[in-house]
């Protein structure tokens, strides 16, 4: 019989049973039998191969056994790395022993007042080197008071356009090294949950858990588009606002204190319009759509191109202002300590 007709005997024609549990085929169902019917034979070396990958971890293992064989790598020693890590000898040698176990792979060969690497420790030796060198050149170049710092600052869109934005450059050129990113936003400020190091807000200064620095008191006058101002009634006095409109901000009765403060309370007007935004409110005013009430921050510029004109000279002063607010944590950090003394410095020169 030729070699090959040997290998396609069935069990029927070697003598056996199929149905008889002990026939090697009864245990293997013919769907898995390959197409000329041999049975498959076992490799135990690639098997012992595959159960041994099965058992590798699929995520890294923990970042301080590595700390602690770089450390044994270096020194040749478990006693030494000890030393260097200022814990003791059997807590080196634990958790080298568990990163092995990890890695289903041995790092070192104990030899006799030493420790070797071996081929796989090498090899792992070299990638840890290089990533505790990155880990540590980041860290230098974070912590390093002389390398380019990056500040985040978190203002209400009005004064982050009408009065910031036109002073950011003259504070990047007094400071090079600080590049800043300057995000426009109303929502309440967290520190905690988000990535900014100083915001801007108005109010009274009372925001918990936050260092709150007034950038100048909100004293508050009535502005207008000197083309309304020519064109529209004569104001001779107060009570001739009531035929123009009034431009306020929701939820706002601070027109009402300034008509007291100059001597008219209690006027009462036809039109008004409302905004959620003081930057719009003055676009409208600039328009010519109305009157509004504002702070010089927010119409410095406008005052001085003549977009804007001040219709009377009469001031209110208010508990609320715009402040600027750090973390109590971070407010000393030099690169958000500087900003901070800058930004005051402008807003009193400003008011």
């Amino acid at each position: 019989m030729k070699p090959q007709d040997r290998a396609r005997l069935t069990d029927t024609d070697a003598g056996l049973d199929p149905s008889d549990p002990a026939s090697p085929s009864a245990a293997l169902p013919h769907a898995d039998l390959p197409n000329d019917g041999a049975v498959p034979m076992v490799d135990p070396v690639n098997d012992a191969v595959a159960g041994r990958a099965s058992r590798r971890p699929h995520r890294l293992p923990p970042l301080n056994l590595f700390r602690v064989f770089d450390a044994a790598a270096r020194n040749g020693s478990f006693t030494t790395a000890a030393e260097e890590l200022c814990v003791t000898q059997s807590a080196v040698s634990q958790q080298i022993r568990q990163l092995e176990d990890l890695l289903d792979v041995r790092l070192f060969r104990r030899l006799p007042r030493r420790v070797e690497l071996t081929r796989e420790g090498n090899s792992l030796a070299s990638a840890v080197r290089e990533s505790m060198a990155l880990l540590a050149h980041a860290c230098d170049r974070i912590a390093d008071p002389k390398a380019p710092a990056v500040l985040c600052v978190n203002a209400l869109p009005s004064i982050a356009s009408r009065w910031l934005v036109p002073r950011l450059k003259r504070f990047m050129q007094l400071h090079p090294q600080i590049k800043v990113t300057l995000l426009a936003s109303s929502d309440p400020v967290d520190f905690d949950r988000q990535d900014i190091d100083i915001a801007i807000r108005w109010g009274r200064g009372s925001w918990p858990g936050v260092r709150a620095e007034p950038l100048g008191r909100g004293r508050l006058f009535p502005v207008c588009s000197p083309t309304l101002l020519r064109e529209g009634p004569p104001l001779t006095g107060p009570q001739d606002l009531t035929r123009y409109t009034l431009l306020q901000a929701v939820n706002s009765s601070l027109w009402a204190t300034w008509f007291s403060a100059a001597g008219a309370p209690g006027l009462a007007f036809d039109e008004s319009l409302f905004f959620n935004d003081a930057g719009l409110m003055l676009d409208a005013a600039v328009q010519g759509q109305g009157i509004a009430l504002t702070s010089h921050l927010l119409v410095e510029q406008d005052l001085q191109s003549g977009r804007l004109v001040r219709p009377f000279e009469t001031e209110i002063e208010t508990e609320d202002g715009y402040h600027v607010l750090t973390s109590p944590e971070f407010s000393e950090k030099p690169v958000v300590a500087e900003f901070r003394r800058w930004i005051r410095l402008e807003g009193a020169q400003s008011l």
